[in-house]
């Protein structure tokens, strides 16, 4: 918004220029106009067949009667109310020696719009951007960027809610949010867009692919805290008990043996959590038994 407001004047004032004009045509404006609109001395240094001539010229062209019901209708329009209900980005740009919609006018507007922003132009008065137009277009493509990226990072944000849901369950999810803390939101947040709504949303692996990637690299790592959560995963991706198991006894053969020795114990002790642990095809023995994690470890630590 440029040099604008959700009320601008009284109606009085309004009614005052409406009767004005419809007596003496929007030519009598354009002295009082040319003052108002513009910074001092702008008019002298640009010229009058500059942006502020073909402006004060269009002033006299326009049609006296529809003039003058713009006026009558500025004099009831007030918006003032409705700017805590905005929900797009707002820039509001004001000029420098503007007394209509003076800067502080315009401080006042973004303040009343949640996440609004105010920037005043230097050297400029009330048609702000005639005056400056490179100055207000960077500020406008800034304006925009931050637009974008918000909306896109919003996007990704959804998206990856999506995916995380899908992969990790309802209540895996859930436990997750309700546990976030002032100091992990902004992790929370991170991981969702980044690690759910872009690499795992991508098209070109299968989520079954992913889930095999991710069992072998977290057992290579030895991110055992990790590795229950994505066992469970892997099973809502389609995985069978025996495929997370040969999943598990290949990574042996290039993460070695102890890394998929405890990774076996954690799948292990996920598969005992069901009814059919006896199909699992792993079957307890010592060289598990005294490394598996606590059953009850969600490894939360970014799902």
């Amino acid at each position: 918004m440029s040099c604008s407001g959700a009320r601008i004047g009284t109606r009085a004032s309004w009614a005052e220029r409406a009767a004005s004009v419809r007596a003496s045509g929007t030519a009598s404006l354009v002295t009082g106009s040319a003052s108002r609109w513009f910074a001092p001395g702008f008019l002298d240094r640009t010229g009058g067949d500059d942006v502020g001539g073909r402006a004060l010229r269009t002033l006299v062209d326009i049609d006296d009667e529809s003039y003058a019901l713009c006026a009558d209708a500025l004099g009831v329009f007030d918006r003032r109310a409705d700017l805590r209900a905005l929900a797009v980005p707002m820039l509001a740009i004001s000029g420098e020696h503007d007394t209509v919609t003076t800067p502080a006018s315009m401080q006042d507007l973004a303040d009343d719009v949640p996440g609004g922003r105010h920037e005043a132009l230097d050297g400029a008065s009330h048609l702000a951007v005639l005056e400056e137009p490179m100055a207000a277009a960077e500020l406008i493509a800034e304006h925009l960027g931050r637009a974008r990226g918000a909306a896109e990072a919003s996007g990704a944000h959804d998206r990856g809610m999506r995916v995380r849901r899908e992969v990790l369950g309802d209540a895996h999810v859930d436990r997750a949010v309700a546990a976030t803390t002032a100091e992990t939101a902004p992790f929370q947040d991170f991981i969702t867009r980044y690690a759910w709504g872009d690499i795992w949303a991508r098209p070109d692996l299968s989520r079954r692919e992913r889930s095999i990637a991710t069992l072998a690299s977290l057992t290579t790592g030895g991110h055992e805290n990790e590795i229950a959560m994505h066992v469970r995963a892997a099973q809502r991706n389609g995985l069978s008990r025996a495929e997370i198991a040969e999943v598990l006894l290949h990574t042996a053969l290039y993460a070695g043996l102890p890394a998929a020795n405890a990774a076996l114990a954690i799948a292990r002790d996920v598969f005992a959590e069901e009814p059919d642990f006896a199909t699992s095809g792993i079957e307890p023995g010592p060289e598990t038994s005294d490394t598996a994690l606590d059953p009850a470890d969600d490894g939360d630590t970014h799902g």
